[in-house]
C-alpha cells in the first residue's frame, strides 16, 4: 500500500482502541509527544527538561504487517538541556536519511537549535536579539511546510530563518508597535501553526493571528470569552488547511474557525477538565476525527462530520467515541501520518497525592478503513 496514494479514517464503534506498545518510564511527566514525518519515530518532551526520542519502526512494521501483539517502547536517544525546553518541531522531510534526520528545539536563554535525531549534537544555530542586543528566548517554534524556513515566535517578535543559514533571521516581524499600543498581536507568542499557504500564531493573551511567509501580520482576532480566551496554549491546522483550531488554558473548549470568514467561530468541541497545562489534540489523516486528550485520562474522538460548520449556528459536540488510555492527565497527542496510530503521553504535577498514577507513552491500534486519497 502507497502512503501517498491513500488515507485512513477512524472507525471506531464497532472494534476496540487497542495499546500496542507502552514506555518503561513511569518517573517522569510528558508534556508533548510528536509523530516524526516518516511515521517510524516519536519525539516527546518532559517535565524535567528532556527530550526523549523513540524508534518506534518496530511498532509500525508489526502493524503494517497484521500483528498486534504488546511490545515496549524504549528511548534510544535522551537530550537533557540545562534550560527549560520551551518547543520542538520535526523537520518536514525528515525520514532515514541522516541528512534529513533532525529537528529544531528550542531552550530558554539559548538559540534555537538544529539537532541530529541519532547523537542529539547540534548541527546549527539561529539567534535574534532585541533592540538591547539581548538574547532572545523562542517561546514557540515551526518549520514551513516545504522545510526550508523556520519560524520562531518570541515575547514581542516573530522571526523567519532561512534553514541552511546560520545566525540571524532572514525577517523579524514585531508583533505591536509598542506595549501601549492596541494594535497588532498582544502578548507573548506561545503557539505557532504552519500551512502550505499561512502561518498561524496565538498568544498567552488570548489572540490569534494570520500571517504571510514573510511574517507579516495580515489579520488578528481574539477567542470568545465564553470559550475561555485566557491564553492559547495549542495551536493546529486541520487537515483540509481551511480550519484553524485552538485550545486555551482553563478552558473547556477547543474552538476552531474558517479563515475565509473569521467573525465568529465555526465549531466547538467540549473538553472537560480546566487546567494551565498544555495538553495537545491531533487529526485522523483523513481529518474527519479530532483526537482530544482529557484531564481524567481519557482519549475522546470527535466526529467532525457531526458539527453544524454553519457561523450562525456553531455546535459544541458531546457525544463522541472513547477509551480510557491512562491513569492521568493526557499531556500529549499525536495521529501517525499514514496508519491508524495513536501515541499518548501522560502526566501532571500533583503536590498533595501520595500516590499517583504512573505516566507513560503508549501507542494504539484504532480501527479504520482507508481510502483513494
Amino acid at each position: 500500500m502507497s502512503n501517498n496514494a491513500y488515507l485512513y479514517e477512524y472507525t471506531v464503534g464497532s472494534q476496540r482502541i487497542e495499546c500496542i506498545a507502552e514506555s518503561d518510564e513511569d518517573c517522569v511527566i510528558y508534556r508533548a509527544v510528536e509523530w516524526s514525518p516518516d511515521g517510524t519515530m516519536l519525539a516527546a518532551s518532559t517535565d524535567d527538561s528532556t527530550l526523549r526520542i523513540y524508534d518506534a519502526n518496530t511498532q509500525v512494521t508489526q502493524y503494517a504487517s497484521g500483528e498486534h501483539r504488546m511490545s515496549p517502547l524504549a528511548a534510544y536517544t535522551t537530550i537533557a538541556h540545562a534550560g527549560t525546553l520551551l518547543g520542538f518541531a520535526w523537520y518536514p522531510h525528515m525520514n532515514r536519511d541522516p541528512a534529513a534526520n533532525c529537528f529544531i528545539e528550542s531552550v530558554r536563554d539559548h538559540p534555537l537549535h538544529l539537532c541530529d535525531t541519532q547523537t542529539g549534537k547540534v548541527r546549527a544555530s539561529y539567534s535574534a536579539y532585541d533592540a538591547y542586543d539581548t538574547l532572545m528566548s523562542a517561546t514557540a517554534v515551526a518549520f514551513s511546510h516545504d522545510g526550508t524556513s523556520i519560524y520562531a515566535g518570541y515575547a514581542t517578535h516573530i522571526g523567519r530563518f532561512d534553514v541552511h543559514r546560520e545566525g540571524p533571521p532572514v525577517e523579524l516581524t514585531q508583533t505591536t508597535p509598542s506595549r501601549r499600543s492596541r494594535d497588532g498581536l498582544k502578548g507573548i507568542v506561545s503557539c505557532l501553526a504552519t500551512n502550505n499557504t499561512h502561518i498561524a500564531s496565538a498568544t498567552l493573551s488570548g489572540q490569534l493571528a494570520l500571517h504571510t511567509p514573510d511574517t507579516q501580520i495580515a489579520c488578528v482576532w481574539r477567542v470568545p470569552v465564553e470559550y475561555g480566551g485566557t491564553g492559547v496554549t495549542h495551536l493546529r491546522w486541520a487537515p483540509n488547511n481551511i480550519h484553524v483550531w485552538a485550545a486555551s488554558r482553563q478552558s473547556e473548549f477547543i474552538v476552531a474557525w474558517d479563515i475565509r470568514d473569521l467573525r465568529a467561530p465555526c465549531a466547538v468541541v467540549r473538553r472537560p477538565g480546566r487546567t494551565m497545562q498544555r495538553m495537545q489534540f491531533a487529526f485522523d489523516a483523513s481529518g474527519r476525527h479530532l483526537v482530544v486528550g482529557q484531564a481524567d485520562g481519557r482519549v475522546v474522538l470527535h466526529d467532525l462530520n457531526a458539527l453544524d460548520c454553519d457561523q450562525s449556528n456553531a455546535l459544541v459536540q458531546d457525544d463522541p467515541n472513547s477509551v480510557q488510555a491512562h491513569g492521568d492527565l493526557v499531556a500529549g497527542i499525536s495521529s501517525h501520518p499514514y496508519y491508524p496510530l495513536l501515541a499518548t503521553a501522560s502526566g501532571q504535577r500533583r503536590f498533595c497525592d501520595p500516590n499517583p498514577a504512573p505516566n507513560c507513552l503508549r501507542v494504539w491500534s484504532v480501527p479504520a478503513q482507508y481510502y483513494c486519497a
